[in-house]
């Protein structure tokens, strides 16, 4: 079966910067789940999506969205991905997308597509043991630290807040001591006029390039804390060679995460 492939760069108009995702077109079944999760893996991508026609009519599309290893409900980056996708250079203000925690509204402004920030279902101090795993894997001492907290919109985030952007941007991670958490590191740039974010994923041992869902989780964390205004720039991926762009806004009393995409691949995929 030969269907539209094509591989999208979100965060980002450069064609080597940002974060890739490849983005698969297709029916509901017209794969198994085995072979979707076997694909992911041969992309060797952080996310594949595959984009098929919804089962709520109140939806545009449905989206299934696979790891290299497992199935995620939600992500950012390849929610933006996906609607660029499915747009295919289309003007529409107001897209939903299915997915596995709902329906995710999306806006289109001017050239970039901004998602809403799924509903945060828990939020907690970190524990003592997540606490000092975190010193652990980053080196950091506890008086660097401005504040912690425990996110989670699908992915669990653990998030620490620090004082400098430049000592942000030194640090170097001990993944096995992070083991199979997710930690999102932030620093507020002086005069509170944006975020610079790293994300590491223990369990891969990766640090992430743009990562949409821990940008949502860290927005509506730290504007509601005062922390932050309700619209500002975000960078991401600077230590791995991304330099991604995150834009936050607030419409209508919500925040929505939002950046620039573009296509790099285009063509057909078959899988049998």
């Amino acid at each position: 079966m030969t269907v539209r492939f094509e591989q999208i760069n979100v965060f980002s108009t450069h064609p080597l910067k940002g974060n890739p995702l490849a983005v698969v077109h297709c029916n509901a079944h017209d794969y198994s789940d085995a072979t979707m999760q076997a694909f992911a893996r041969w992309t060797q991508l952080s996310e594949t999506v595959f984009i098929s026609p919804p089962s709520d009519l109140r939806a545009d599309y449905h989206v299934r969205i696979f790891t290299p290893t497992e199935e995620l409900p939600f992500a950012g980056h390849p929610t933006l991905g996906a609607c660029h996708s499915w747009l295919n250079g289309r003007r529409q203000p107001v897209t939903y997308q299915q997915s596995a925690i709902g329906i995710v509204e999306i806006r289109q402004i001017n050239d970039q597509l901004f998602f809403e920030a799924p509903t945060i279902i828990e939020q907690r101090p970190f524990t003592n043991e997540e606490l000092q795993r975190c010193l652990a894997a980053t080196g950091l001492r506890s008086e660097e630290i401005t504040a912690t907290s425990l996110l989670c919109n699908g992915p669990v985030w653990h998030c620490i807040v620090i004082d400098s952007v430049e000592r942000l941007l030194e640090l170097d991670i001990d993944y096995s001591a992070i083991r199979d958490l997710k930690i999102g590191m932030c620093s507020i740039k002086e005069h509170s006029q944006g975020l610079v974010v790293r994300a590491f994923i223990g369990g891969d041992a990766v640090e992430d390039p743009v990562t949409g869902s821990l940008q949502a989780v860290l927005a509506q964390w730290l504007i509601g804390a005062g922390k932050l205004p309700p619209q500002y720039s975000a960078q991401q991926g600077a230590c791995v060679g991304a330099e991604g762009g995150v834009e936050i806004r607030q419409f209508d009393g919500r925040i929505f995460v939002g950046g620039r995409s573009n296509t790099i691949i285009k063509g057909e995929v078959t899988l049998l």
